[in-house]
């Protein structure tokens, strides 16, 4: 339980970094005119932070057990 609990932590910790790179690089292509792809990097960020919300709160129920 306690690994299952740590590498979920790593995980959300990890994926919350990776959606801040992705927005990142969303900016640089709008700065680059290309908000089309702009708005598809925007809407993987939206995605990766609705599922790294689904593994928060997996963790919490693994924690209060």
């Amino acid at each position: 339980m306690e690994e299952l609990i740590a590498l979920l932590e790593y995980l959300t910790n990890h994926n919350t970094d990776h959606a801040l790179e992705v927005e990142e690089l969303a900016i640089k292509a709008d700065g680059f005119g290309k908000g089309n792809v702009k708005d598809l990097l925007m809407e993987g960020v939206d995605l990766m932070n609705e599922s790294n919300e689904r593994l928060k709160k997996a963790l919490d129920i693994l924690k209060e057990d």
